[in-house]
């Protein structure tokens, strides 16, 4: 009973105190609640500045840092670190030299000013030499510019919290009371500063100048809590205060309000090389977007997507090959398809592809950025449109995750070309899981393709999503054109072949058939080289491979890939002869198989395997030309030998139309079309012309005595090659080209 008096007397002792504590409180009314709101405030503001602070900088980081879950990891790590140390830090100063509440305008001060000086004064990192961009991926260099960058001020409001801490308690006497009030606040403006910078200033004002606002927040804070009389030289901190106020109207008065500008021009700077220049540039919610175009012959060439520091995408002639077939290799198998749906949009290659079919009745586009949809309408060329503008066309600005789980739409065609790999969040749509959503999501006889740039991961990387990607589709199958550029496709119920009617639709439309001739599939009959593997070889080479997860993410590494690895694993499925062997004895194939599209296997096999082995290698170029020309009747490849491709044709014969003078590169690209068109006269005279004036290069002169001899010429050869012999260097080509021509047309190279 003792006890439990004791209790009850310690009970009643607190309740009293408690009262008497709201007696003081309200004796002291005026002052106190004029102090307290103004702390409760600074914590509030403190930290939502503190996290519009971090949020701003890390969208400026983005710019020179790898946009990688560890990037992101150690960026959070350097502020809770700052942090952490600046609450130990506070516990260490001294109580008899300043009153927390003195102390804290200074602490502000000094944070806003940091905030600007750390940009100000950010170390640019060198570009990453193997690649020639502001790309950094190692952690170590993360760390140093996130310590350069973040630490000061997160140091600085690691300090702020135990102040504003300690200024409440002076008003609220119940440790429990100033405590929770001092949390309360502090938390609101954690979780406001970041929703704050994220969806109203990084869209509204950008990175630069959200620092900036941040830092005019911490000066404000610092008027706001300061004691009336503390802005006086007579006072100790008085002295403080008002040098680190010039201080920081100073640094706003003389701030470089243009080195924002400096930075963007660095992110974008290494592509720029090829001669693009800036057309857009957009701060957005997530990511800083800039769109590059490349002009020729004062057209649009081609466009580039950069975000952040990274070519996200982009309309050039290779990239538009995959982009394309995206569309087109589910559209010549299932021609009867009504809908579709395109996660990510990109630069609307894909999307344009899909409108080009006029049997297509919708076609749903989901995105997360609404930038790249913004976008759109900047984008220009022979033959595209905007297909945002296609009223067959809807756009989500969404989680393409997010609109699987939701949507109640089944399609005919799913197809996804997401964001490079090792980008964080983008291994969520790689996943046995997200996988296991389209398939749930296509109708019965559905097709889904899907990206798989296989030069991007590791070798067991690519197995663990084949292995995904297989054990949802058991029809499984990769296809490639000449590059690393993967397409996985998944059809989903039983298999069949299309009709005979259906089977050349594509190329039965002008449309259809004229775009997937400017990206080298100019007859059905090629649709089969671009045939890989199918489940049956996917399952032998995944034999103890575990897929990649949901619950196992991090089976996708950061670990940067070894491309002579990707190269070997790549040719082992692009070489010609076991190409040929993987699509005759693959089981899919002879079910879903267009008969007449086996004709010619070899040929456009050994095509392929040509083009590939040139664009990683190099080859010899009049050798590759020769087996087009006199092999084949296909125009693209021609016109890649000669480094053109039917965009730039296109751009040099309207130039040709309208220009009295032509300038070398559209003369190149005239010779490039008229050996396209196997006109062998002409490309022969436009040579001769340009010889008149001195031929540009070596190779012009060796090209035009090739030609002579293939159109029959062989003594108008044999009087070109001795008229330039002084001037040719003995190599291995020449030695080459000397003796097949012998060989061949009876040519007797020079003395």
């Amino acid at each position: 009973m003792r006890t439990v008096w004791h209790g009850i007397n310690g009970e009643l002792r607190e309740l009293r105190r408690g009262r008497n504590s709201m007696a003081f409180l309200r004796h002291r009314n005026g002052r106190n609640c004029a102090n307290l709101s103004g702390n409760a405030m600074a914590a509030l503001i403190g930290q939502s500045a503190a996290m519009e602070f971090a949020s701003s900088e890390r969208g400026f980081l983005r710019l020179y840092v790898a946009s990688t879950s560890t990037a992101f990891c150690v960026m959070l790590a350097v502020v809770l670190l700052g942090i952490g140390l600046g609450g130990v830090a506070s516990s260490m100063i001294p109580r008899r030299l300043a009153s927390p509440q003195k102390l804290l305008p200074a602490i502000l001060l000094l944070a806003a000013i940091w905030t600007l000086l750390s940009y100000i004064f950010f170390p640019i990192p060198p570009r990453q030499t193997d690649i020639n961009a502001f790309h950094i991926e190692s952690w170590q260099e993360i760390e140093w510019l996130s310590l350069a960058l973040m630490f000061p001020v997160a140091f600085l409001s690691g300090i702020l919290f135990p102040l504003v801490l300690a200024c409440v308690q002076q008003q609220v006497p119940n440790r429990m009371n100033s405590a929770g009030l001092t949390i309360l606040f502090n938390t609101g403006g954690a979780a406001l500063g970041p929703l704050l910078a994220g969806f109203v200033l990084l869209p509204w004002i950008g990175f630069q100048s959200s620092l900036i606002l941040s830092a005019v927040a911490y000066a404000g804070l610092a008027i706001l809590a300061s004691e009336k009389g503390s802005w006086s030289f007579r006072q100790q901190f008085g002295i403080a205060l008002l040098p680190l106020s010039a201080i920081f109207v100073l640094i706003i008065a003389f701030f470089p309000y243009r080195r924002a500008e400096i930075h963007f021009a660095n992110a974008r700077r290494p592509f720029e090389a090829d001669g693009s220049r800036l057309l857009k540039k957009i701060e957005g919610t997530a990511d800083t977007v800039q769109l590059l175009r490349r002009d020729l012959f004062g057209e649009p060439y081609y466009y580039r997507l950069v975000t952040n520091a990274y070519s996200m995408s982009g309309t050039l002639p290779r990239s538009q090959r995959y982009m394309r077939l995206f569309a087109y290799l589910p559209l010549a198998l299932r021609p009867e398809s009504e809908n579709a749906l395109l996660i990510c949009y990109g630069v609307g290659v894909t999307a344009d592809a899909f409108t080009h079919d006029a049997r297509l009745k919708h076609l749903d586009v989901v995105d997360i950025s609404k930038e790249v949809f913004s976008l759109a309408d900047f984008y220009s060329g022979d033959g595209y449109s905007n297909p945002l503008r296609d009223p067959r066309v809807t756009a989500f600005v969404q989680d393409g995750r997010f609109f699987l789980q939701a949507s109640p739409q089944r399609y005919d065609i799913i197809t996804g070309e997401p964001p490079p790999l090792k980008v964080a969040g983008t291994v969520n749509l790689y996943t046995q899981q997200f996988f296991a959503l389209m398939n749930d999501r296509l109708k019965d006889d559905g097709i889904a393709t899907f990206w798989l740039p296989i030069y991007q991961l590791t070798t067991d990387e690519t197995k663990a999503i084949l292995r995904a990607f297989h054990k949802v589709f058991p029809n499984a199958s990769v296809w490639a054109t000449c590059d690393l550029e993967w397409i996985m496709m998944g059809i989903k119920g039983p298999l069949h072949k299309p009709d005979e009617e259906s089977e050349h639709a594509l190329w039965s439309d002008p449309k259809t058939r004229s775009d997937l001739e400017r990206i080298g599939i100019e007859v059905p009959e090629q649709m089969s080289s671009l045939f890989l593997i199918d489940g049956d070889e996917i399952d032998r080479i995944t034999q103890g491979v575990e897929p990649l997860s949901d619950f196992y993410p991090k089976r996708l590494t950061d670990m940067r890939p070894n491309l002579e690895t990707a190269f070997r694993f790549g040719y082992n499925y692009l070489e010609r002869s076991a190409a040929r062997r993987h699509f005759l004895s693959s089981a899919l194939i002879d079910k879903v198989w267009p008969n007449e599209w086996k004709d010619s296997l070899e040929l456009f096999f050994l095509v392929r395997e040509t083009q590939f082995l040139s664009e990683i290698s190099g080859s010899n170029w009049l050798a590759e030309l020769d087996l087009y020309l006199r092999h084949t009747k296909l125009r693209t490849p021609v016109l890649a030998v000669q480094n053109s491709d039917e965009w730039r044709l296109s751009l040099a014969e309207k130039f040709a139309a309208i220009s009295p003078s032509l300038p070398a590169e559209a003369l190149h690209d005239l010779i490039a079309g008229a050996l396209a068109r196997r006109d062998f006269n002409g490309a022969i005279q436009l040579l001769e012309r340009e010889k008149e004036g001195g031929f540009s290069n070596a190779n012009d002169f060796f090209l035009l005595t090739y030609l002579y001899c293939l159109n029959g010429s062989v003594e108008k050869a044999e009087a070109l090659a001795a008229a330039q012999a002084q001037s040719i260097q003995k190599d291995w080509f020449v030695d080459w080209l000397w003796g097949d021509l012998q060989a061949e047309f009876g040519f007797r190279p020079p003395l």
